[in-house]
């Protein structure tokens, strides 16, 4: 018997048509709203990430290299909390500054090197196409400057566009990308004021939690909040471990990179290698976001040298895919690669880079949220399919059959 539908579900039904009808008809303006309460919110959400992230060398120094600190002494139990959180910010901002201070002039000398050099690397890949058209030439007879198509390209490549636009990207792009990347500019506040945000947090972490966990099980049905707290659960496995280990592996391939282009001699290590690090970043695209232009880089150099450099970069892509990633990510992500690559392309159309880096951990919680409800759901079935079999079988359908007893013979009294 179908259950009759309440007047507050119907009147809830009504709310949401009615939300969701406005919010399609006024979506410029409600992004607009959205896009001035997260300006204002900055600070706070670049201390919930900083705090997200330092969390874990905190956990590693109070869990476990301060653990047996206070047990002989208890006034070292109030010191062990400051000294862990303190212990981390010093490490992890000493890191970045230290990287920062040697690489940024390096970089600059580089793409100076690189805008010098620029007149001679047209010469060379001019160079270059003709060496190659005489070579097919002397081979097969057929002479690649009467093909319009090859000269187009020889033109784009080597001709004032082309120099033109080198210059640009190397003298403007570049720069601003970079700054943007090291946070300097007009986030210096909002991140200033986000890393004092999230050193409270860490330190007010347990409080902090809790009172959420109070609030949302005083105002949401007990099915909800358990729910909620299990997706919450799940979202965090995934996000942090991957998050984290990415950047541990990111930054161990941008220093082979550097290591291997240093003791081979290839031009620009630094550069190249900062680039091929950030890029690594991103799952699957990484190393051909970061690759493409290195090659092409390296190319108006030297064809040969570029050549090396993409055997030298798929050597090392094919280490880190099958050695050292799966050593430090595990199973973090859990997907195959088909959703992977999914998984990155939504998530740089949606949110650009940063959608592209977090889609994938995002979509492999949810992939793993769904595993789950689909597991139980099908145990729910199996179990009332052996139900509704117990339910059907007769009563007495096990019981052995017994045989009538035949009426006793009646005995010849003659």
């Amino acid at each position: 018997m179908k259950k009759n539908i309440s007047l507050k579900t119907i009147l809830l039904v009504i709310l949401y048509t009615t939300v969701l009808i406005f919010f399609f008809i006024h979506l410029d303006d409600v992004l607009g709203i959205l896009g001035v309460f997260l300006a204002v919110l900055s600070p706070v959400i670049y201390g919930v990430f900083i705090a997200y992230v330092l969390n874990y060398p905190y956990k590693m120094f109070y869990e476990h290299a301060f653990k047996k600190m206070g047990q002989k002494h208890k006034w070292l139990l109030k010191v062990k909390k400051p000294l862990a959180i303190a212990l981390s910010y010093i490490i992890v901002i000493g890191i970045i500054t230290f990287l920062i201070s040697m690489m940024i002039p390096e970089l600059a000398k580089s793409v100076q090197t690189f805008l010098d050099n620029l007149p001679e690397y047209e010469a060379n890949l001019r160079a270059w196409t003709d060496d190659l058209a005489d070579f097919i030439y002397n081979i097969s007879g057929y002479n690649l400057y009467e093909m319009t198509s090859f000269n187009n390209i020889v033109t784009i490549l080597t001709g004032s566009q082309t120099t033109e636009f080198f210059t640009n990207f190397a003298s403007s792009i570049v720069p601003s990308a970079f700054t943007t990347v090291m946070g300097i500019g007009t986030g210096i506040y909002n991140w200033g004021i986000g890393i004092v945000i999230s050193i409270y947090m860490i330190a007010s972490k347990d409080v902090l939690l809790a009172q959420a966990r109070r609030v949302i099980v005083a105002f949401t049905p007990d099915k909800f909040s358990s729910r909620f707290f299990h997706v919450c659960t799940v979202f965090n496995q995934k996000c942090g471990k991957f998050i984290i280990g990415k950047i541990i592996d990111s930054s161990i391939i941008g220093l082979m990179f550097f290591i291997g282009m240093s003791i081979f001699r290839f031009d620009y290590p630094l550069l190249i290698s900062v680039i091929m690090g950030i890029a690594n970043m991103i799952p699957f695209f990484g190393p051909f976001i970061g690759g493409i232009p290195s090659t092409v880089l390296l190319l108006l150099i030297d064809p040969m040298e570029a050549l090396w450099f993409v055997v030298f970069l798929a050597i090392l892509q094919q280490f880190d895919g099958n050695v050292l990633g799966p050593k430090i990510l595990g199973e973090s992500v859990g997907i195959s690669g088909f959703w992977i690559m999914v998984s990155v392309i939504v998530g740089g159309g949606l949110f650009g880079i940063v959608g592209m880096v977090l889609g994938v951990p995002f979509f492999a919680a949810i992939f793993t949220l769904i595993s789950q409800l689909v597991d139980k759901r099908m145990e729910i079935k199996a179990q009332r399919k052996a139900l509704a079999e117990a339910e059907a079988e007769p009563a007495d359908a096990g019981a052995p059959e017994v045989e009538e007893a035949s009426p006793p013979v009646p005995k010849n009294t003659q």
